[in-house]
């Protein structure tokens, strides 16, 4: 199987209506959708993938389906098709502004047996502006807000990230009566040639 890179649009990332278990399956579906207009991996495929249980995978395609953001093709029942939903979704105002950037996580993130599935979203989050001259520098409640979870989830999950070695900084910068976080993502991609930049 490829390393093959996950997109994760504003849409799937801030939605009020899905798990975050939910939300890192959705985004596979739709970044193969982008390429094949469906995702035929079986749930155990989907599992190893993501290193998630079969369970939980057949648990959250089924909600996926009773939610309305994916169906079955008709023809052939293997093939896991998403529908219009995620264009009625309305992405939230963060400090005023909605903030449409879309994720990408890479293999070596989602396939990690260790992380957490809200670990892996935010490494993609946290790299979309790591490479910019300030770096990743929104505030935890601001980054929560985005993601729709307690800012308490997203302090556990950036420990995650840099308990395993996900990032190259990770600082707070105090300021008169303010403190600003930095975030750097590490490279991985420096010095690998087995990527694809998409699907």
């Amino acid at each position: 199987m490829k390393k093959l890179n996950i997109k994760v649009p504003p849409a799937i990332l801030a939605n009020r209506e899905l798990s975050i278990t939910e939300k890192l399956i959705l985004a596979l579906d739709y970044s193969f959708s982008l390429k094949s207009g469906f995702n035929i991996l079986t749930h155990i495929d989907v599992a190893e993938l993501l290193q998630l249980h079969k369970n939980t995978v057949q648990k959250s395609r089924k909600r996926l389906i009773e939610k309305g953001y994916l169906v079955k093709d008709t023809e052939d029942k293997r093939k896991f098709v998403l529908t219009d939903k995620l264009k009625d979704v309305e992405i939230p105002l963060v400090n005023g502004k909605k903030d449409n950037r879309t994720i990408i996580i890479l293999f070596d993130i989602y396939n990690h047996p260790d992380l957490q599935e809200g670990s892996k979203l935010l490494w993609g989050e946290y790299n979309s502006m790591s490479k910019t001259e300030k770096g990743y520098f929104q505030k935890r409640e601001t980054t929560a807000k985005r993601f729709n979870v307690s800012i308490d989830s997203i302090t556990n999950w950036t420990k995650e990230l840099e308990q395993y070695d996900f990032l190259d900084e990770y600082t707070v910068k105090s300021g008169y009566h303010t403190k600003q976080k930095i975030v750097r993502t590490k490279d991985l991609k420096k010095d690998k040639e087995d990527f694809e930049d998409d699907f």
